[in-house]
């Protein structure tokens, strides 16, 4: 059963241009939901995955594939291109992994990252081998505090460390394989504040992709999950709104 605040969304719009928001890892379309309802006030159609083992128990995470999740994001890409004459891909934190990943794949048209990882803070990531040695299934997350209404904070409190790795496997194939294959316009959004991602995950991202129309924003005082927090309309969400309506 999907928690309430978690469930997948799709708004028609009138401008023929449709936008496809995944959002990140051990979290839910909720996440997006704001900016997603923003751009359908713009006339965009809006649709928001909610990615498998996502938005329901964190033991559903156990058993998923990466190759799910871009299999989703290749549906969600075809699905807006049945209606819309433009569809732009938007992902946050690993939705922005599945985003180059759609660059690479799809006949997407355009790509925006937010709070993208290529590097990551946080140690325990790299110690996974250990898994089938450790005691226990899941990691705890630090628990945060948002400037938003907590209809857009519907997430799982810990991450199931098999899904981890599902999660790395994505990391390394974007880095190693569809990164450089990524040729859209692409805007990269990132705070040097984000607790989760190294900062120097956006300047890898804007140095290797393909794209010869591509942006780096930097975001000042923005946490990971940067939808969620002060000054998200202003710094985040007008910036989007300019990268699709060039």
């Amino acid at each position: 059963m999907v928690l309430p605040g978690a469930e997948p969304f799709f708004w028609k719009g009138e401008n023929n241009k449709g936008v496809l928001l995944i959002h990140g890892f051990t979290g839910s379309p909720s996440e997006l939901r704001e900016l997603g309802e923003e751009l359908h006030r713009k006339g965009y159609t809006v649709e928001g995955l909610l990615l498998a083992g996502h938005g329901t128990d964190p033991h559903d995470l156990l058993d998923v594939k990466a190759e799910q999740w871009e299999e989703q994001v290749r549906q969600g890409v075809d699905h807006l291109r049945e209606t819309c004459t433009q569809v732009t891909v938007i992902g946050l934190s690993m939705g922005g992994l599945l985003t180059l990943y759609a660059g690479a794949v799809t006949k997407a048209d355009k790509l925006a990252v937010l709070s993208t990882p290529i590097y990551l803070y946080d140690w325990r990531v790299y110690f996974l081998w250990l898994a089938d040695r450790l005691p226990y299934w899941a990691i705890p997350k630090h628990p945060r505090t948002v400037d938003a209404p907590e209809r857009y904070n519907v997430a799982y409190r810990c991450m199931p460390i098999k899904a981890v790795h599902q999660l790395v496997r994505l990391l390394k194939a974007v880095k190693g394989k569809y990164l450089p294959q990524v040729a859209q316009p692409l805007l990269i959004i990132q705070s040097r504040t984000d607790h989760t991602v190294r900062p120097e995950s956006a300047v890898y991202i804007h140095d290797r992709a393909a794209s010869r129309e591509k942006h780096l924003l930097w975001v000042p005082q923005a946490r990971h999950v940067m939808t969620l927090y002060k000054g998200r309309r202003q710094a985040i969400y007008a910036a989007i709104e300019a990268f699709l309506e060039e």
